[in-house]
C-alpha cells in the first residue's frame, strides 16, 4: 500500500510539472504593442462626405462608421482595395489597416446622380519613420 501512495504522489507531481512547467523555461517575451486605433463617424449626404478628410499614422487600424442619409452610395478606396455598399438611411462600418503611406482619394463608386463625381474624400497616411529621415 505504501508503494501505491508513492506512485500516486510522483504521478501528481509529474502532471503538475507538465501543466505548470518545470521552471527552467525562458521568460515569456513581452507582447507586441497593439496598433493605434482611429475611429471616425462620416456622413454621406447630398453628394458629399462630412468630414471629407482622414489623417492617420501608418499602421493605424481605421474604423469608419459611415451614416448614409440619402440615396444608395458606396465607399471606394482603391489604394486599399475597398468597395463597400452604403444602403440608403443605414449605417455601415468600414475597417482597414492604414499600412501604405501617402495621400489617397476615396469616392462614391455608385452612379447616384449628378453630384456623384464630386463625392470625394482624402485619406492621408503619414509614415513617422520617413519623417525623421
Amino acid at each position: 500500500m505504501k508503494k501505491t501512495v508513492v506512485v500516486a504522489i510522483v504521478s501528481i507531481l509529474a502532471a503538475g510539472a507538465l501543466v505548470f512547467g518545470a521552471g527552467d523555461e525562458a521568460p515569456e517575451a513581452p507582447a507586441a504593442p497593439e496598433a493605434p486605433v482611429l475611429e471616425m463617424k462620416i456622413y454621406a449626404d447630398n453628394w458629399s462626405w462630412s468630414p471629407n478628410t482622414i489623417r492617420a499614422k501608418k499602421g493605424t487600424r481605421v474604423i469608419l462608421t459611415i451614416e448614409n442619409r440619402d440615396s444608395p452610395h458606396s465607399f471606394v478606396l482603391k489604394a486599399y482595395r475597398l468597395k463597400v455598399a452604403l444602403p440608403q438611411d443605414k449605417t455601415t462600418t468600414v475597417e482597414f489597416i492604414a499600412d501604405k503611406a501617402g495621400t489617397f482619394v476615396w469616392k462614391c463608386g455608385r452612379p447616384c446622380g449628378n453630384g456623384c463625381p464630386k463625392m470625394r474624400g482624402t485619406l492621408t497616411v503619414l509614415d513617422p519613420e520617413a519623417a525623421g529621415s
